[in-house]
């Protein structure tokens, strides 16, 4: 936003310096070319009168060294000053400059002494009867003339002009940048989960269009709190209600079994016992992510990051060892963190029990702890099929599978890297997922370190 608002003064204060320069072009020139009333000469063909007549009474009465001080003079005006003898060369020793002497060829007479496109000339008579042609000529373009045009309080002007016109731009600039960067801000904090973000009353900037769009915005914002909250409204009340029916599903499970004496009667039954079981740990995992999306953050412990890793590895190898494949801490550095122990052990369980799952028979997974500047990092590769590109960043969306990997089969309910996300990012983590180079899925979580540690 800050690139805007530049642009915008950049904008607004271009165009105004070039509206400037261009009336004080005009100026000047209509300055240069007004005829002089009863003189019959313009203004600029005065000056390089003025400036003949003073070379003359300084060659008559100084020399050649008041005639260097008035052609330094003149020079300073931007007019060029030749004092030439009978050879035509300058008495002060300058280079002659190319057109001069077609300049001096076609003179014309007027009232004034002569004149050429871009010259004045007259002729100069010393006592001793020498005689010099004086030629005093604007050779520079039109706008160097304008920059050595008299008075000199023109261009103080034009410079003071600037300056107001840079000050009413940057207020200009703000007045526009200043809602759209607070619009963006509110924007940002929503696409960051802050969906009580608004951008209230404008201070500054308070058009029309900017309060109408403020207010879209914050009605925008509200709306889809209310969406997302009904979401999780529904979730947790659907969540609660299913409990109920699978106690009584459980307890009619057991008088069936009872009632049965075995055979493929009671395979089902464990079957329908299975399934519920699954059903139950996905509504106590559903009510668990209600839970942390709405519920403020608990006290914060420190928590020795390296011996829970170590006891969540322990106690998922007796689940690894059911798919023929092991856990392998490779690196496992003394840390300490603040957060929520409980929640940040539900992540990693999540997290470790997710690579198990999906890693390939005979497999090992590799875990690796260790510290980045302020940060402790967690990283947990299995040797599975990996996850697309595309679904990287969607693998920790509540109920998001892929479509061949990570498919039903595989026991799992969906749930648990989402509910890892958001018990990071509750202890101020952060957690994201990537593809090993030499196949599988690798999600590395960031946790800030105890300001002991």
């Amino acid at each position: 936003m800050r690139r805007l608002f530049w642009r915008i003064f950049a904008l607004f204060w271009t165009g105004t310096l070039v509206l400037i320069l261009t009336i004080a072009w005009s100026t000047s020139y209509t300055f240069e070319n007004e005829q002089i009333p009863g003189l019959g000469i313009t203004r600029m063909e005065s000056v390089l009168n003025d400036q003949l007549r003073g070379a003359a009474r300084a060659l008559h009465d100084g020399g050649l060294a008041a005639l260097r001080e008035v052609e330094r003079g003149a020079k300073d005006r931007g007019i060029t000053l030749y004092v030439l003898d009978a050879d035509n060369r300058d008495i002060l020793g300058k280079k002659i400059a190319p057109g001069i002497a077609e300049e001096i060829a076609g003179a014309i007479a007027d009232e004034q002494g002569l004149h050429s496109r871009r010259a004045r000339m007259r002729t100069i008579s010393l006592p001793d009867d020498q005689r010099y042609t004086a030629v005093a000529a604007y050779l520079h373009s039109a706008m160097l003339r304008m920059l050595n045009r008299r008075p000199t309080y023109f261009w103080d002007q034009v410079v003071i002009a600037s300056i107001i016109s840079a000050l009413f731009s940057l207020i200009l600039a703000a007045y526009i940048a200043a809602p759209l960067s607070r619009i963006r801000a509110g924007a940002r904090r929503v696409a960051g989960g802050d969906l009580d973000a608004r951008v209230g009353a404008l201070k500054f900037g308070r058009s029309a269009e900017m309060l109408a769009l403020a207010n879209e915005f914050d009605g925008m914002a509200a709306r889809l709190k209310e969406l997302v909250e009904g979401q999780r409204r529904l979730i947790r009340d659907v969540s609660h209600e299913m409990r109920s029916p699978l106690a009584r599903q459980r307890v009619a499970l057991e008088l069936a079994r009872a009632q049965v004496p075995g055979g493929d009667a009671k395979l089902q039954l464990d079957r329908i016992e299975r399934e519920s079981e699954r059903l139950e740990e996905m509504i106590a995992q559903a009510i668990q992510l209600s839970r942390m999306e709405t519920a403020p953050p608990l006290k914060a412990d420190a928590v020795a990051l390296d011996a829970l890793v170590a006891d969540i590895v322990a106690d998922a190898a007796f689940e690894a060892q059911a798919r023929n494949c092991s856990l392998l801490i490779q690196q496992n550095a003394p840390l300490t963190v603040q957060a929520e122990a409980d929640l940040l052990g539900s992540a990693i369980e999540n997290v470790v029990r997710n690579a198990v799952n999906y890693t390939r028979a005979d497999s090992t997974i590799r875990i690796r702890l260790d510290r980045v500047e302020r940060e402790a990092r967690l990283r947990v590769a299995d040797a599975g099929p990996g996850v697309d590109g595309s679904d990287l960043a969607r693998i920790f969306e509540p109920y998001y599978r892929t479509d061949d990997a990570r498919a039903r089969k595989s026991g799992g309910s969906g749930l648990g890297l989402a509910i890892a996300k958001r018990a990071i990012e509750r202890q101020g983590g952060r957690i994201r997922a990537s593809n090993v180079a030499s196949g599988g899925l690798e999600i590395e979580i960031r946790l800030p370190l105890s300001t002991a540690a």
